[in-house]
C-alpha cells in the first residue's frame, strides 16, 4: 500500500466537534439513566485487550492507563515515546541539538508536570527536561496519567498533573528477554524477571535496560537534527510480608544516560567525540553564505560552536511499610532518597549540577464506616542543588535548598453505588534559599481538591474535579534549558498558584469504548525569562495565563481479531500564557489507529495529525522574525504547515514463548526538514553572521525508523 502526504488536512475544522462532544455525550449519558449502578472497570472489557486506545482506571480521579501491551506496540524504549500523543499529552522537543523534551499535559507547561515512580514523586529538576528520556519500559506495567491539578495526596506541585510509571508486582516467576535493531544506530535490549518464594511472602522484580539512536541529520549540512541517545538502567524491587498485618517493599534504580548533539561525527567537523569536546569554539561561527540552508563555514566555524552534550545520573532508593493497625485504620510510611548529577557542554560553555532530593511521607487510612474513609497524613521534602558553569561572562548562580513541610487530609464518601467524592486539603510550608543569591523567601499555602465521580448507569460513568495547586520556579533550565553565555540569574519572589477544573465523561461496554474531557486552568504568578535586563533572568509575571482542552476519543471492537479508534482534541491558550513560549505548542490533533490480533499474528498502525499554527500568535517564540539568511532575507514564513504521521508494527507469536515483530515509525519519512524548514534560524532581520540559533521547531525532526526484534518468555 502506498501513502502520500495530505497537504490539505484542516484540524483546525475539528475544533467545534471537540466542544460540542462534551454537551452531546452528557445527553447519550442522561438518555440510559437506570436506578441501580454497578462500578465500571474498563480494563477488563474484551475492547481492551485488543485496543490501541486509552484504559481508564476505575478510580474517583480521572486517570488514564497506558498498559505494558500498548508501551510495546509503540516500540517505546523510554517514557517520553510511552506517552506521545496520547490524548492531552504534548511531548514538546524544544532543541534539535540536544533533543530536550517537556512534557506538557492539557496544554500546561512541561514544569507543571509531575513525575512520579509507583507513587513517590522523587524525580529531580534535570528529569524535568532531560530525563523523560532516560526512563526505561523495561520491566513497566502501566503508565497512569492523571491531568489536572492535586491528582496525588503527596504532588502539590502537579499543577499539570502527574505522569505516575508503575512498575511490574510479581505474581509468578517469569523471564523476559527482548531484543531489537534499526537503522539510525537504533537498538533497544530489555531484560526483566520475577521471582516468589515458595510461601508467597517475598517477592523480587529486576530489570535492566540498554538503548541507543545515533545523530540523525536530514539535510547532511554536519550538524544533527535529533541527537544521539545512550540510555543504560538497573532497577530491582523486593517486596516482603513480615506478617499477616505488615508488609514492606524496597526499590533501588540505577540509570545513566548520555545526550549528544550538534557536530555530525564523521563530518568534516569532528571525527569523534572526544575531537569534538576538546576542540575550542571560535570567535564568530557562521555559515557558508550567512545562510543555515548551507554547512557551516569551516574557515570560521569549531565542532564546539555547535557541541551540546549531557551526561547524568540518577540513583534512587525508595522504601515503604504498611502496617494493619487495625480492622479499622492501615498505616503507610513512605521514605525516598535520589541523587541526581548532569555534566554538560553548552557550546563554549559547561555546566555541571548536583542534586539531592529526599522525602519522608506518613499517613493512616481510617475506614470510619461503609460510606467514608479517612486519610490524615505529613510529608517533608528536602531538596538541595548546587552547580557550577565556566564559559560564560557569569558564573551559574542558581544553586538552591528547599524545604517543604506538608499536612494533608482527605475524606473520601461514597453515599450509595452512583456517587463517590473526595475531598482533599494540603497545608505547605514552603522555604527557599538560594544560597548563590543570598535571597530566601518563604510562604504557606492551603490547597483544596474535590474529585467528584457520578455512574450514570452500568455504561456512563462522569468525573469532576476542582483544586488549588501551586509550584516553586527554582532553576533557570525549567524555563530555558541550557546556560547562556551572558550568563543568568533567578529572581522569582512568588508560587506560581493554578485554579483548575477537569470533566470528563465515559462509556464503555463489550465492543465499545467512549471518553471525552475538558479542562480549564488558570495560572498566576507565571514564571519566565525576562531577557531585558542585564543578565538573563528568571522572574515572576504580574498576569495570570489560561489554558483550556478537550478531546473526544473513541474506539470499536468489531470482530474478535479487528477494532479501530479514532480522537480529536483541541488546545487553546491565552496570551498572557502563548507569551511564554519559546517553541510553538501543539494546537489540534487528530488520531486513527486500527489494531488486529488472532492466529498468532498481532498488527497496528496509528496515523496522527497535526494542524497548522500562526507563528503570530506566539510573540516570545518569535517564529515571524526567523530567517534563513542573516540580515532578514529568506523569511521562516507566518505559519507551520499541518502534517500528518503514520507508524505501524506486526509481531507473529512462534510458539507461547517466541516472538518475532518489525516495524516502522514515521513510515512517509516526514520531517520539517525535509519539507525546507530547518530547525536552524537567523534571529530577526538585524541578525548578524553570528546571530543563529536552534529552535525553529514545529515538526518532525527524525525520519522514518525501520527496526525488528525478537522477544523470548520463560
Amino acid at each position: 500500500m502506498s501513502y502520500s502526504r495530505n497537504t490539505q488536512f484542516k484540524p483546525k475544522k475539528l475544533t467545534l466537534a471537540v466542544w460540542l462532544s462534551l454537551s452531546l455525550g452528557q445527553v447519550f449519558a442522561t438518555a440510559q439513566a437506570e436506578s441501580q449502578l454497578s462500578t465500571v472497570i474498563v480494563e477488563d472489557s474484551n475492547l481492551q485487550g485488543h485496543s490501541n486506545m486509552l484504559q481508564v482506571k476505575d478510580d474517583t480521579i480521572h486517570t488514564e492507563s497506558i498498559s505494558a501491551k500498548k508501551i510495546e506496540k509503540k516500540q517505546a524504549a523510554n517514557l517520553a515515546q510511552a506517552i506521545a500523543d496520547e490524548p492531552g499529552v504534548n511531548v514538546s522537543v524544544e532543541c534539535s541539538m540536544c533533543g530536550v523534551k517537556r512534557i506538557m499535559l492539557n496544554g500546561l507547561k512541561g514544569e507543571h508536570t509531575t513525575l512520579m515512580i509507583n507513587g513517590v514523586p522523587n524525580s529531580s529538576i534535570v528529569e524535568g527536561f532531560y530525563g523523560f528520556d532516560a526512563i526505561p519500559m523495561a520491566g513497566v506495567s502501566v503508565i497512569e496519567i492523571s491531568r489536572g491539578a492535586g491528582p496525588s495526596l503527596i504532588a502539590p506541585e502537579a499543577i499539570g498533573g502527574v505522569v505516575n510509571v508503575v512498575t511490574n508486582k510479581p505474581r509468578e516467576d517469569k523471564l523476559m528477554i527482548d531484543l531489537s535493531q534499526g537503522n539510525q544506530g537504533y537498538h533497544k535490549y530489555q531484560l526483566s524477571g520475577t521471582k516468589v518464594s515458595k510461601d508467597g511472602n517475598t517477592a523480587l522484580a529486576v530489570s535492566a535496560q540498554s538503548d541507543n539512536i545515533d545523530q540523525y541529520d536530514q539535510d547532511n549540512n554536519w550538524v544533527n537534527e535529533s541527537p544521539a541517545l545512550t540510555n543504560q538502567s538497573f532497577n530491582a524491587h523486593v517486596w516482603h510480608k513480615i506478617n499477616s498485618n505488615n508488609r514492606i517493599e524496597v526499590q533501588v534504580t540505577d540509570q545513566s544516560s548520555e545526550i549528544f548533539g550538534g557536530p555530525v561525527i564523521g563530518s568534516p567537523l569532528a571525527s569523534s567525540r572526544m575531537d569534538a569536546r576538546t576542540q575550542s569554539a571560535s570567535a564568530s561561527p557562521s555559515f557558508v553564505g550567512d545562510s543555515v540552508d548551507n554547512r557551516p563555514d569551516l574557515n570560521t566555524t569549531t565542532a564546539r560552536d555547535f557541541l551540546e552534550n549531557i551526561q547524568s545520573t540518577k540513583q534512587a532508593i525508595t522504601a515503604k511499610w504498611y502496617s494493619d493497625v487495625s480492622d479499622d485504620v492501615q498505616v503507610r510510611l513512605t521514605a525516598s532518597h535520589v541523587d541526581s548529577e548532569m555534566d554538560a557542554i553548552y557550546e563554549p560553555t559547561t555546566y555541571k549540577s548536583d542534586q539531592s532530593l529526599s522525602l519522608l511521607d506518613a499517613r493512616a487510612d481510617y475506614f470510619l464506616n461503609k460510606a467514608h474513609i479517612f486519610t490524615i497524613g505529613t510529608d517533608l521534602k528536602v531538596d538541595k542543588m548546587r552547580s557550577s558553569s565556566t564559559g560564560a561572562s557569569n558564573p551559574a548562580n542558581d544553586a538552591y535548598d528547599l524545604q517543604t513541610n506538608g499536612f494533608y487530609i482527605r475524606d473520601t464518601w461514597t453515599p450509595d453505588t452512583n456517587w463517590e467524592l473526595a475531598s482533599a486539603i494540603r497545608v505547605d510550608n514552603i522555604n527557599v534559599d538560594f544560597v548563590d543569591q543570598n535571597r530566601t523567601f518563604e510562604e504557606t499555602l492551603i490547597a483544596p481538591r474535590f474529585h467528584l465521580k457520578y455512574n450514570h448507569n452500568f455504561n456512563w460513568t462522569s468525573r469532576l474535579s476542582a483544586g488549588i495547586g501551586y509550584r516553586v520556579p527554582l532553576q533557570f533550565f525549567e524555563a530555558d534549558h541550557g546556560i547562556l553565555d551572558d550568563g543568568f540569574a533567578v529572581d522569582v519572589d512568588k508560587l506560581e498558584k493554578s485554579q483548575n477544573i477537569n470533566y470528563a465523561l465515559n462509556f464503555t461496554d463489550d465492543v465499545m469504548l467512549f471518553e471525552t474531557t475538558f479542562s480549564w486552568a488558570k495560572v498566576d504568578n507565571l514564571a519566565f525569562i525576562d531577557t531585558d535586563l542585564a543578565t538573563p533572568t528568571l522572574v515572576n509575571s504580574n498576569k495570570s495565563g489560561q489554558v483550556m482542552h478537550a478531546d473526544m476519543i473513541g474506539s470499536y471492537q468489531i470482530n474478535g481479531h479487528w477494532s479501530v479508534g479514532a480522537g480529536i482534541e483541541a488546545f487553546q491558550y491565552d496570551k498572557a500564557y502563548r507569551d511564554t513560549f519559546g517553541v510553538i505548542p501543539v494546537e489540534e490533533r487528530i488520531k486513527l489507529m486500527a489494531d488486529y490480533e488472532g492466529h498468532g499474528w498481532q498488527g497496528n498502525i496509528t496515523f496522527t495529525g497535526v494542524g497548522s499554527r500562526n507563528y503570530s500568535d506566539y510573540s516570545n517564540a518569535g517564529y515571524d522574525d526567523h530567517y534563513n539568511q542573516a540580515g532578514g532575507v529568506s523569511s521562516k514564513g507566518k505559519s507551520s504547515p499541518s502534517f500528518f504521521t503514520i507508524d505501524t508494527r506486526i509481531a507473529k507469536n512462534i510458539n507461547k514463548n517466541w516472538q518475532v515483530y518489525a516495524g516502522v515509525n514515521n513510515l512517509t519519512d516526514y520531517t520539517q526538514t525535509a519539507e525546507g524548514d530547518s530547525p536552524l534560524f537567523f534571529d530577526g532581520d538585524t541578525a548578524g553572521s553570528g546571530d543563529w540559533d536552534v529552535g525553529h521547531i514545529w515538526g518532525p525532526l527524525r525520519g522514518r525508523m525501520v527496526y525488528a526484534g525478537t522477544k523470548l518468555k520463560f
